[in-house]
């Protein structure tokens, strides 16, 4: 019975890509979502996601170190970075706050790629970053525990995936460096970041 649903889920999904926008309309923004280990959560994301009139064009797996303010200490979980194609901010945020309800998320992080508008936020992308040692810098430092709250790493090639807001760039640069991570080999790009709670 369960693989009937993930079956009909595909198809349904499938059936929303088919309706992905020509890439010069689409404005790109990630999701960052914990998962939880249900096999079925990818799918029924892209379904809500796309309910809420995003399009998600792909996503990748990864395994991110937090540190909730209630608990404060460090949690690791297996979460997931959706790659989706957003109308506005308005949009974005309904996401968000739809995933935030259905898989009961303390939040959900977008970060949209707006290079028209100020930026008050970074994404920053560091290859060869190990998960233990992400956690470890975290826990050790104070302002990157209360300023950017964690990070990510891709699950298949160790890429360290941080958001920062855009005056938060020298904590990042710490905890990059304290993770083991090379500042030199960064990637950075420029956009609009929100917690959804």
């Amino acid at each position: 019975m369960r693989s009937v649903l993930l079956w009909l889920l595909v198809l349904f999904c499938g059936a929303i890509a088919a309706a992905t926008p020509a890439q010069g309309d689409c404005q790109p923004a990630e999701f960052f979502v914990a998962e939880g280990g249900d096999p079925l959560f990818e799918p029924q994301a892209d379904v809500t996601i796309a309910l809420n009139g995003v399009t998600v064009t792909g996503s990748t797996p990864l395994v991110g170190v937090y540190w909730p303010d209630a608990q404060q200490r460090s949690t690791v979980d297996r979460s997931r970075e959706f790659h989706v194609c957003g109308p506005d901010e308005p949009a974005l945020h309904a996401a968000a706050e739809a995933l935030r309800r259905q898989f009961d998320q303390e939040s959900v992080l977008f970060f949209d790629y707006r290079p028209q508008h100020p930026p008050d936020a970074i994404i920053i992308t560091v290859p060869d970053v190990d998960i233990e040692r992400l956690g470890a810098a975290l826990a050790g430092d104070l302002a990157a525990r209360n300023r950017l709250h964690g990070g990510s790493v891709t699950a298949t090639d160790h890429t360290l995936i941080l958001v920062a807001a855009s005056g938060d760039r020298d904590i990042a640069r710490r905890l990059v460096t304290e993770a083991g991570g090379n500042w030199q080999a960064a990637d950075i790009a420029y956009g609009r970041a929100e917690f959804v709670k």
